[in-house]
């Protein structure tokens, strides 16, 4: 039927094209501004809030048109497009990391800061799933702030098997959390302070968790022997975190990400060296230095040099990015920040435009 109209893969788009509602401009919604009350968000009277013209929302799959795939959950399009192996793909991603209750129409400026993190997350485990192009593909390094709140235990379980096919991919992994069961489930833990603040930004120790546990000045430590006792005194129970794999020593070749003398805001002077192709936890107290460690020195860097490979047309377009204070890092690969916060998704982003799903179901719904 697409065919026969002419239809292309344009049509089916809310953002632009000929397909999207002209009342609205494929909003869904009428914007009202009101002088002292806030403004008013009106379902749009001509597509009735479904974002697309009546003759597009004709075309069907299965009775179902591209305004009521996006009004799927994520769990009821996996079951929808099964047969369709490319749009199945790209959904698996975000079922395995606990989002699978999410509208694919769901604006994304309504996600929490862990849905919008999680969503980020399950993008690239598309991309991790996809075949590389070229003969050699190198990992990437991904920084995950706090990724556990909010989650119920089942949740974390989830997050902890997405986080193991990142590693199984080939990337990296830096997590800052106080999590008990992620720390456990790390295969390196870096643990800063010993305090907050001024009498923090000092490694206190790291290690494996077994090592964690066994340093007596750690209060990571002492969390996770409290925690492993609780387990001897009661009835095991099954655990959000998966089993660990032996861990390898980490040299000073390329398989680790070296610091030397960090000194940005409160670290003392921190030589600090992350292993590659591991899933590693920074934990400590607030305002130990966790954060300014990970986002500040690690992925600032890593910034930093990117924007330095540009030419010098495309600098002039970006704000330079400072140097961390530090006398050297080796070793940074091509780096990925989630933070802990809602994107800035516009008003017509929502979960399918955010991945690629939205581009698979506008060629599904093309070729009908």
């Amino acid at each position: 039927e697409s065919k026969e109209r002419g239809y292309t893969a344009g049509t089916f788009s809310f953002n632009a094209g000929n397909g999207r509602c002209p009342t609205c401009s494929g909003s869904g919604f009428e914007h009202v501004e009101m002088q002292f009350l806030s403004d008013v968000y009106l379902r749009c009277p001509d597509c009735d809030g479904t974002r697309y013209r009546a003759e597009v929302r004709e075309v069907k799959l299965a009775g179902k048109s591209i305004a009521d795939a996006l009004d799927m959950t994520v769990s009821e399009a996996v079951a929808f497009f099964a047969e369709h192996p490319e749009v199945k793909r790209v959904l698996q991603p975000l079922a395995d990391v606990g989002l699978e209750y999410l509208r694919l129409g769901q604006p994304v400026p309504t996600l929490s800061g862990g849905e919008a993190q999680r969503l980020k997350l399950a993008g690239h485990l598309v991309e991790s799933g996809t075949p590389p192009k070229g003969l050699m593909k190198k990992g990437k390094l991904f920084l995950f702030d706090e990724p556990t709140t909010g989650l119920h235990f089942d949740d974390t379980a989830k997050l902890l098997r997405a986080f193991r096919q990142l590693i199984d991919a080939g990337h990296s992994l830096i997590v800052i959390e106080h999590n008990l069961d992620v720390i456990r489930a790390s295969d390196w833990i870096i643990d800063l302070g010993p305090e907050g603040g001024e009498a923090g930004g000092e490694i206190v120790c790291t290690g494996t968790p077994g090592d964690v546990m066994a340093c007596a000045a750690s209060h990571t430590g002492t969390a996770l022997r409290q925690y492993e006792a609780s387990f001897a005194q009661h009835r095991p129970l099954p655990l959000a975190a998966e089993p660990r794999p032996a861990y390898r020593a980490v040299t000073r070749g390329d398989d680790a990400i070296r610091i030397h003398n960090a000194r940005e805001h409160n670290l003392k002077n921190i030589d600090i060296s992350l292993p590659r192709d591991k899933f590693t936890v920074i934990t400590g107290v607030s305002g130990s230095g966790k954060s300014t460690l990970a986002f500040d020195i690690v992925f600032g860097e890593g910034q930093r040099r990117y924007l330095e490979s540009l030419n010098a047309y495309a600098r002039q377009f970006v704000q330079p990015a400072s140097k961390p204070d530090v006398d050297a890092i080796w070793g940074i690969p091509p780096t990925v920040a989630i933070e802990q916060r809602t994107s800035r998704g516009g008003r017509k982003s929502t979960v399918a435009t955010l991945t690629e799903i939205y581009h698979f179901l506008r060629l599904l719904y093309v070729k009908l």
